[in-house]
Order: C-alpha cells, then structure tokens, then sequence
C-alpha cells in the first residue's frame, strides 16, 4: 500500500507542470491554488510585494530571495499535484473506481497537502530568523 500511495505521489508530481503557464492565468492563478492546497499564508510573496514598506536591508532580501529560489519549484509541484489529485479523485468516483482506491488516492493527497504545510511551515521559520521582530510583526499585519 505505501508503495503505491509513492507510486501516486511521484506520478502527479512528475506530471505536474512546473511553472503556471499564460494559459492558465499566471502567477494570480498560483497563488488561488496555492491557498486552496493549504491554509499557510505565502509568506515570501507577501514579503517581496512589501520590502519597502518592512525596511528590508540588501542583505535580507538576498536572504528571501535565495529561499524563494531553492523552493518555489518544489512547492509549485506540490501544489499542481494537490490540485490533479482532486481531479482524478472526482473523475475515479464518476468512473465508479472502488472505494478502497479512491480512500488510497485521497491518503495520497493529503500527504502531498501536509508536506506542504510542512514546507511553508519552515518558511516561516526561516522568514521569522531573516526580519527582526518589529519587520515580523509588520508583515504578520500585512497578512491578516
């Protein structure tokens, strides 16, 4: 069983585009998803809209950016695998799929959606050691 619920994980995620492309509304169109697949706010993005508003020094937004890089495409995966994952469970119990299929591709999913949180939890984490305290609260307002 573990070893298809991997089977499924890396299959959505390997055919999960990596970017959003024109076609499917860009970056809004992420970001909609983005909330959806999880409840974490995006912490980065909301940091990039606002550095001038946060004071952010050069050295800080090296720090965000280089963060921004080493994880956006993993993070986009995961998201796209969300979203196809609900797909195919929708199609699965149109096509009648048994049930115990359908619970495994739904187990499947909800890994994917805890690594996800997982991750962006990490971000926060990570964000939280870049600002100092005054720029954490600040943004902290920024995204309630």
């Amino acid at each position: 069983m573990k070893k298809s619920a991997l089977l499924l994980i890396s299959s959505l995620v390997l055919s999960a585009p990596s970017v959003y492309s024109a076609e499917k509304g860009g970056m809004a169109a992420f970001m909609k998803d983005m909330a959806h697949a999880n409840p974490v706010p995006s912490y980065v993005s909301v940091i990039k809209k606002n550095a001038e508003a946060l004071a952010l020094s050069d050295e800080q937004m090296a720090q965000v950016m280089a963060w921004n890089k080493a994880n956006t495409q993993k993070m986009k995966g995961m998201v796209m695998s969300v979203i196809d994952g609900e797909q195919k469970i929708k199609q699965a119990s149109l096509d009648g799929v048994p049930s115990e299929e359908i619970m495994n591709m739904a187990k499947a999913l909800n890994a994917t959606r805890l690594s996800i949180v997982e991750g962006k939890t990490r971000c926060r984490d990570h964000m939280m050691n870049i600002l100092d305290d005054a720029q954490w609260k600040k943004l902290a307002t920024m995204v309630k």
